[in-house]
């Protein structure tokens, strides 16, 4: 197993995990080419779980805000093919956090139909709140978070 920050040689692979995780959303059942743009042009850091050259899942870490001893992040994309694989991610994610500050508050926000939401309650994720018509209309989405101190 190794997490470590996505590169070229990975997108390939990325966009297949992404399209298949994320299946109705807007950005990810675009075409191949696409993706890897809207991948190359993020800012912030994507994370990969690499087993044997098999990309097995993603997340893009996000700070929102950063006050020096408190920081406010968003996990995006956080897409995984198995629960093992999708843990290893997360905790490697969240190790990140609590290395940046003091404090910090992680926020994901899942459509109602990802399969990570009962993942992120058993890793010990709230859900805060419902967020009606959010990515698409008729839809709920849901904002779960988690503190660290």
């Amino acid at each position: 197993m190794a997490i470590r920050e996505a590169q070229k040689q990975d997108y390939e692979q990325l966009v297949e995990l992404l399209k298949s995780f994320f299946s109705t959303h807007n950005i990810f059942q675009k075409e191949k080419k696409d993706i890897i743009t809207y991948i190359t042009t993020q800012k912030e850091t994507v994370l990969v779980n690499d087993q044997e050259n098999k990309i097995v899942g993603t997340v893009f870490l996000v700070v929102e805000k950063d006050e020096g001893t408190h920081t406010r992040w968003k996990f995006r994309h956080f897409a995984f093919n198995d629960k093992d694989n999708g843990k290893e991610l997360l905790t490697e994610a969240e190790r990140r956090v609590r290395a940046h500050s003091d404090t910090a508050k992680v926020e994901l926000t899942i459509a109602e139909n990802e399969k990570s939401m009962n993942f992120l309650k058993e890793q010990g994720y709230k859900e805060e709140g419902a967020l009606h018509n959010h990515y698409r209309w008729g839809e709920t989405c849901f904002v779960v978070g988690k503190s660290f101190s």
